[in-house]
């Protein structure tokens, strides 16, 4: 299901963030009316949905296992020629046209759904305040950044570590959390510490990480999570709570962006995801339309 990432364009009409339930139904919705977009996601899509052991209220399919239904959707995309470009979006600058940024890859889209999901947990203290300064969630990207320095890299999946042997080469210390089991593939030079994180400590710019009963002098953190924040993704997005806020139309605040899914708050239920993503990819497309009609 996957596309190489060096063929991506410059400029898309339409990014969907995200291959959840979501995700896949806005983008299903996007082919169906011919338009120039993207969908990027994971190499794993909808890994909720996998381990659901059965679903009861998707219609039509009573009592399916969840793994089966992934399937099908999975399927219902390839039938239509629907390739999902496994790229995690890092940071969203605002448009329109939006800037979309992942690890050595940028392009711009015209109008964005976020279909995002909820992340693994809260934020860590200290994560938001110093976020830019000296807080990342793209090892890769920043890596040049802190050339001889000391760096700390928080994981919560195995594509940690490839970040952390990045780093490895450039940095004078790097540190390992897992917050995951069974660490394979890191470079001897990282040293792993299994406590958990207390809270990133910094006024101007990040100093220590705080681990409990142990403190680290570091001058980078990079949170390595399955799901970002999403109001890490892009500045200035009006949140309620932790979920994004969104109209009947699921118009965000900012125009030309759209939220659908379990990324937009309760109920976390997978018909709700779909039909939010379906009916999002609509209102994109009507908003797409709109700027190529002459102003009356």
């Amino acid at each position: 299901m996957s596309e190489d990432i060096q063929t991506l364009k410059h400029h898309y009409e339409l990014a969907i963030v995200g291959c959840g339930p979501a995700g896949m139904a806005a983008a299903l919705n996007a082919k169906i009316r011919k338009r120039d977009f993207i969908i990027l996601g994971t190499e794993f899509c909808s890994p909720k949905l996998s381990k659901a052991p059965q679903v009861d209220n998707w219609l039509g399919f009573p009592e399916i296992g969840g793994e089966e239904l992934r399937q099908r959707f999975l399927n219902h995309l390839q039938e239509m020629e629907i390739k999902i470009i496994p790229l995690q979006v890092t940071n969203i600058y605002p448009g329109p046209p939006y800037t979309l940024v992942g690890k050595d890859q940028s392009f711009e889209a015209d109008a964005v759904i976020l279909a995002t999901g909820v992340s693994a947990g809260k934020l860590f203290p200290g994560e938001a305040e110093l976020l830019g300064r000296g807080v990342g969630y793209c090892a890769t990207c920043d890596g040049p950044l802190y050339k001889n320095k000391q760096v700390a890299i928080i994981s919560y999946n195995s594509e940690g570590e490839d970040e952390a042997n990045f780093m490895a080469d450039i940095c004078a210390k790097v540190y390992f959390i897992p917050y995951y089991s069974q660490v394979l593939r890191l470079d001897p030079r990282i040293e792993v510490k299994n406590g958990k994180v207390k809270g990133i400590v910094g006024t101007e710019t990040v100093k220590q990480l705080d681990l409990g009963e142990e403190q680290l002098s570091v001058e980078g953190v990079f949170i390595i999570r399955d799901t970002l924040p999403v109001e890490q993704l892009i500045s200035g997005l009006e949140m309620d709570d932790a979920a994004i806020k969104v109209n009947h139309k699921l118009e965000t605040s900012m125009t030309g962006l759209y939220a659908a899914g379990d990324c937009t708050g309760q109920p976390f239920q997978l018909i709700k995801a779909a039909g939010e993503g379906g009916t999002a990819a609509l209102h994109a497309v009507k908003y797409l339309d709109s700027l190529k009609s002459p102003a009356s």
